[in-house]
């Protein structure tokens, strides 16, 4: 009998184990539990969350950290959303990092599991793994922390190990690696000459609250001298600390400038490096409180210290795919992807006793392989979170929350295909990935560039028809603007191949004027930057040097005239396609300085740098209006839009975005959505119509509520919800010559719904958008899928 046997006093049996309850464990628990999976989802703390819990409340970013559009969607994006609506969040002044201890999101998250029918068991500690002949994990044994008893949990079919430590995972004779690998190794340029034991370094949170009266501070006997923590190894963040931190209006901030363990054992040594941090804590503290800051520290206290380390590195498990810095900066596709990450390498590295926040580059988005998701000797063993099979530099990347969020949706996915097909994980990759690539896409996952199969999708069969949409060519004239500099117009879509483009221009002499159109693209190579170039032009980079020229058209505008000039290009450009997930990839047509020429702004486009009344007013148009400076080489944007007409034009917000298989953007453009005409009154309709009747008790509707920021998330920003969505909606279909409603909804909060209700059958189906959550803005679209649930 094994020598836990006699000691087990609870018995339980699943056909998934999760291992860990941080956001890539908690998403994959939800989604195995929704497909129907016995799910159990073990978590040693008293809480939920991981790092982003309330123990540590680490904010919840990834991908959305530097790419407009990025935000990775699916069930952290639903949970975010419910979140904030219900005000799930620590309310801290804006501007402050996101950081958040709210118990209430943790109910959100609970509520959430407990809807998937999973089964959540706190403070219990997976302590060892049984395994049959093959080396399956068959069963976990458990220790119940709480009523100091042990656990047996049986599994039919498969572990997700997303504790980010991988104990059970490395007792079970998991392949892993720790540490940073040798330049050699994978031929990463950032990587040492030779293989080191450094990890990242482990942090403590801590939050200050502004009072209305002087506290003192005294520190505990033995507290060390304040040692900075530095960023990107500059020395301006070590001589400078601090400097103004506390001279702004927020009254309560989170500090999380501890740093400690690089060069330890980050498992065997928790405890201790939670000793050195909190160490370190009180002494950022007195130098806050008593030293160079201590006026404007005066009134403020030391509220609440996190009761855990928020730990970045251990142990990564290995796959069939190990993810490298090249694949990241090179913006990597596999065939097998089923998530993405954008954040930046973002590397803590040991500085003495303290760290460096050293960001290697910051990546385009990148995909991640299903291959590097699985055990590679483990037969049934799935990865999740920073566990994922990674090099130390790509998981300095790969690890960021929000993107294990949808890491572990994905798995969750794969784990329930396991059961269904009773197959091992590496067997879903071989035969059953478009069915995995595809449920994930169908339950609000992204992969990269990649669209719904119209597979089992009555949708696309149909035509489509709208009240009003956007159009990019429906442009009126406004304001002229004399070319007193070179001008230009920035695109984030356009044709693959141009046929001509058209100006609205005016020549106010009598004689005609000469004129060349310049076009170029921008350059993307290399297509990663670095934290400098990126702190100075984002993703829009404005300098000479970040584009190529295409062409030089030269133009004779008639004198007098005043109108639309067609400039047709001599021959066909081939421009090729846009990276639509890459927002730094732009078309630039420039016009040369005339003063006796004048460029009109279009009259309804939308001032993109105004956001008074909306997050998302820029997002409505696809090109903006630059000017060249006299004395520098580069381009500066004036805020306006420009008249531009393509030939052919991209798509903006056609009624048939909504079924051309993309359910959100993954940049400014395309927008991959149906935009109804701005200005237009609400209600607002969209019409499918087929040539013969259809039969449907499915369907799935996909609004907007992308933002270019993330901090103009509503959980980030302090709203709880953007204007732009969808509040109400009706769905309708037609019969017996007149309209019945089939689906109405009073108050959405959600980007992604799912109805499913008794059988229609018509050959229209109408959905009505009644409300936006925001007065004044347009429709917002971005999928309808209309089905028909298979019966068993």
């Amino acid at each position: 009998m094994p020598p836990d046997e006699p000691r087990i006093k609870r018995h339980h049996t699943c056909d998934i184990l999760v291992i860990g309850a941080g956001v890539s464990g908690y998403c994959a628990a939800i989604q195995a539990g929704r497909m129907g999976c016995r799910t159990i989802l073990v978590e040693k703390d008293a809480v939920l969350g991981g790092n982003a819990g309330p123990d540590v409340g680490v904010g919840i970013t990834g991908a959305d950290r530097y790419n407009p559009y990025g935000t990775e969607t699916g069930i952290i994006h639903e949970i975010h959303e419910e979140a904030a609506w219900v005000r799930g969040f620590t309310q801290v002044s804006r501007g402050s990092m996101p950081y958040n201890i709210s118990r209430r999101f943790e109910a959100v998250v609970q509520t959430k599991l407990e809807q998937a029918d999973v089964q959540i068991l706190k403070r219990h500690y997976a302590r060892r793994p049984i395994l049959d002949s093959s080396g399956r994990i068959t069963g976990v044994i458990v220790e119940d922390l709480a009523s100091f008893q042990t656990v047996r949990i049986d599994i039919a079919h498969v572990v997700i190990e997303a504790s980010g430590d991988g104990e059970i995972g490395v007792l079970a004779g998991a392949d892993f690696d720790v540490g940073s690998e040798a330049r050699s190794e994978f031929g990463e340029r950032s990587a040492p000459e030779a293989r080191t034991n450094t990890v990242q370094g482990t942090s403590l949170v801590a939050i200050a609250q502004r009072t209305d009266h002087e506290v003192i501070f005294i520190p505990p006997p033995e507290t060390p001298p304040f040692a900075p923590r530095v960023w990107h190894s500059r020395l301006s963040s070590f001589i400078h600390h601090h400097d103004g931190w506390l001279n702004d209006e927020q009254d309560i901030k989170f500090l999380y400038v501890t740093e400690a363990g690089g060069s330890m054992d980050t498992i065997r040594e928790d405890g201790a490096i939670y000793e050195l941090l909190l160490k370190q804590l009180w002494a950022e503290w007195h130098h806050i409180k008593n030293g160079p800051h201590s006026e404007a520290a005066r009134n403020w206290d030391l509220l609440w210290v996190s009761p855990k380390a928020g730990k970045r590195e251990s142990r990564r498990l290995l796959g069939d795919v190990i993810i490298t810095q090249t694949d990241l900066e090179s913006g990597r596709r596999f065939p097998d992807d089923i998530a993405y990450g954008g954040h930046d390498l973002d590397d803590h590295q040991p500085l003495g006793g303290t760290g460096n926040i050293f960001g290697h580059s910051i990546p385009p988005m990148y995909g991640i392989p299903y291959r590097a998701c699985y055990s590679r000797n483990v037969p049934n063993l799935l990865l999740a979170g920073r566990l994922i099979s990674a090099t130390h530099l790509a998981h300095s990347s790969t690890r960021l929350m929000r993107t294990g969020g949808a890491i572990g949706q994905a798995v969750g996915i794969a784990a329930a295909l396991c059961c269904r097909h009773k197959c091992s994980p590496r067997t879903i990759h071989t035969d059953h990935l478009e069915e995995l690539q595809q449920q994930l896409m169908a339950a609000d996952g992204t992969i990269l560039s990649r669209g719904l199969s119209p597979a089992d999708d009555l949708a696309p069969s149909a035509s489509v028809t709208s009240s009003s949409e956007l159009r990019f060519n429906d442009q009126s004239p406004g304001l002229r603007v004399p070319l007193i500099a070179q001008a230009g117009a920035v695109l984030w879509d356009w044709p693959p191949t141009l046929e001509a483009i058209e100006l609205y221009l005016e020549n106010r002499t009598g004689a005609p004027q000469p004129l060349h159109i310049t076009i170029y693209r921008s350059r993307r190579e290399p297509k990663w930057t670095t934290v400098d170039v990126y702190d100075r032009h984002q993703r829009d980079d404005l300098r000479d040097s970040a584009f190529a020229q295409i062409t030089e058209i030269p133009v004779t505008l008639p004198a007098g005239h005043r109108g639309w000039v067609h400039i047709a290009m001599p021959t066909p450009l081939d421009i090729g396609a846009r990276d639509p997930s890459a927002d730094d990839d732009r078309l630039l047509v420039a016009i040369n300085e005339n003063q006796a020429v004048q460029w009109a702004l279009a009259e309804q486009g939308t001032n993109p740098a105004d956001s008074s009344t909306s997050n998302s007013r820029s997002d409505l148009v696809l090109a903006r209006m630059v000017e060249h400076s006299h004395h520098l080489p580069e381009w500066q944007p004036t805020c306006t839009v420009p008249t531009l007409r393509l030939v052919p034009p991209p798509r903006l917000g056609e009624a048939g975005n909504v079924i051309n298989g993309f359910h959100r953007r993954f940049s400014h453009g395309p927008t991959n959505m149906w935009i109804s005409a701005p200005g237009a009154p609400l209600p607002q309709r969209l019409t499918l119509t087929w040539p013969t009747p259809q039969t449907f008790d499915e369907v799935h509707l996909t609004f907007d509520n992308l933002t270019a920021l993330r901090q103009e998330n509503p959980w980030e920003s302090g709203e709880r919800v953007l204007p732009c969505l969808v509040k109400a909606y009706r769905l309708e279909v037609w019969r017996d010559d007149t309209w019945h409603t089939w689906v109405e909804e009073e108050c959405n909060i959600h980007r992604f719904r799912r109805h499913r209700l008794s059988p229609a059958t018509t050959t229209q189906l109408r959905l009505q958008v009644l409300a936006t959550h925001g007065e004044g803005e347009s429709a917002r679209v971005y999928q309808i899928r209309v089905l028909q649930r298979k019966t068993k």
